[in-house]
């Protein structure tokens, strides 16, 4: 019973440092309830996920790591292909997400529609500050508005990404560009 108690604080105590430090990226408002309750990981897969079976391939490359995704094919994610490869600075300030500055705004017209409630696995950008996310983890949160523009999903590795530590350079390249 008290490894219950204890994984509810922690998770408690994450969903708080989440919404102090989001700050990084959006904001957020932690779900009522008792600590614990909404708090998941959810595996990652391209089930369920719109668009996960087009767009273009990417591999986000750090360490000896190579992460696979698959960027949508939106306007704005047409955007960010056009900027690879690309290296970018990535922090995890809150437990959820390794998020960073992308070295040029896109334009966040034509990215679908917006996102409040990010999922793990999800690739996003918050058009209010021009970061790019990798959501790892769920922890219930919502973003406010205008929310987060879904610009892709890791299809493996997202385990790897996580653990990575709360700083690291990520190359994002294209699927076959052969550079390392």
């Amino acid at each position: 019973m008290s490894e219950v108690v204890i994984a509810a604080a922690a998770a408690g105590i994450r969903r708080l440092a989440a919404c102090l430090l989001a700050g990084l990226l959006a904001g957020c408002s932690a779900p009522a309830g008792p600590l614990g309750a909404g708090t998941r990981t959810l595996p990652v897969s391209s089930h369920g996920v719109a668009g996960a079976g087009s767009g273009v391939p990417v591999v986000l490359r750090f360490g000896d790591h190579v992460v696979a995704a698959r960027l949508t094919d939106t306007m704005v994610s047409r955007q960010l292909t056009a900027m690879l490869p690309l290296t970018v600075q990535l922090a995890d300030a809150w437990g959820q997400a390794k998020a960073g500055p992308l070295p040029r705004p896109l334009t966040a017209g034509g990215g679908g529609t917006p996102v409040h409630d990010p999922a793990a696995g999800g690739i996003y950008f918050w058009p209010v500050s021009g970061m790019i996310a990798v959501y790892y983890d769920d922890l219930g949160q919502t973003v406010p508005d205008p929310g987060l523009v879904r610009l892709g999903v890791v299809e493996a590795g997202l385990d790897d990404l996580s653990r990575a530590g709360r700083r690291l350079t990520v190359r994002i390249e294209p699927v076959g560009s052969g550079s390392r």
